[in-house]
């Protein structure tokens, strides 16, 4: 019979029902075969294998239930498996009656800790994806002389951002060029290009504000080689 070709992901979802030895015989094929050849999946089959026969000490075997926890949502499963070793344990097997369930329990949380930690690390691998920003300039007004209209700092997040920028009205389509900056030091910059939408020339860029402190900044904003328009900003 040709085996099927399994991922660690499927095997994670099986793991419990093969070591409850409820697996169908094909998928039990499949999945020892994709044991036999991933080394991490091994380490992984042990520490459920560990985790459940903890679990069988301080109580019984895992219900229907559990089950359905282990191959859906891995996190609900650990909070319940928690849970369950902090409740009084049941009368146990006489061969079980003189394991301390504190010693338990400490294997119990040893073993969760690391299935968890290599849940959370796999889900930490994808980057986070930018968010949507839009910053309406259009209503900002530039007079002559050092006196100027005062405007409540410009709102900025500490990620990735796809940035929309409504320029002030007047300002022409092209390229422009951003800059985040902080005592007279740029640490953040990128460029676009500025379209009319609406009668508002209007700036679409993408702009990495995720390693930036909580504070005040200054962004900047110029078209070509032309000269720095400020505004004042604040991250968090």
């Amino acid at each position: 019979m040709a085996l099927t070709l399994m991922t660690c992901k499927e095997l994670e979802g099986l793991a419990t029902d093969y070591l409850e030895e409820t697996l169908s015989s094909p998928r039990r094929l499949d999945l020892e075969a994709h044991v036999a050849a991933c080394p991490d999946c091994r380490k992984y089959l042990g520490e459920m294998r560990a985790l459940i026969d903890a679990s069988h000490q301080l109580g019984g075997k895992l219900n229907k239930e559990w089950r359905a926890r282990a191959t859906g949502t891995q996190e609900q499963f650990f909070e319940k498996l928690q849970a369950r070793a902090l409740e009084r344990p049941r009368p146990a097997k006489e061969s079980y009656r003189k394991l301390a369930p504190a010693a338990v329990l400490v294997v119990v949380v040893t073993i969760m800790g690391s299935i968890w930690f290599r849940h959370q690390s796999a889900q930490k691998t994808a980057p986070p994806l930018p968010k949507d920003l839009t910053i309406d300039l259009s209503h900002w007004m530039r007079l002559r002389g050092e006196q100027q209209p005062s405007h409540q700092p410009l709102q900025l997040e500490r990620a990735p951002l796809n940035l929309t920028i409504r320029l002030p009205i007047g300002e022409e389509p092209g390229e422009y060029q951003l800059a985040i900056r902080q005592d007279e030091t740029t640490l953040v910059h990128a460029k676009g290009e500025g379209k009319l939408e609406d009668h508002i020339t209007t700036l679409h860029v993408e702009l990495d504000c995720s390693s930036l402190n909580d504070g005040a900044y200054i962004l900047a904003i110029r078209q070509a080689e032309g000269a720095w328009e400020e505004y004042p900003a604040l991250v968090q």
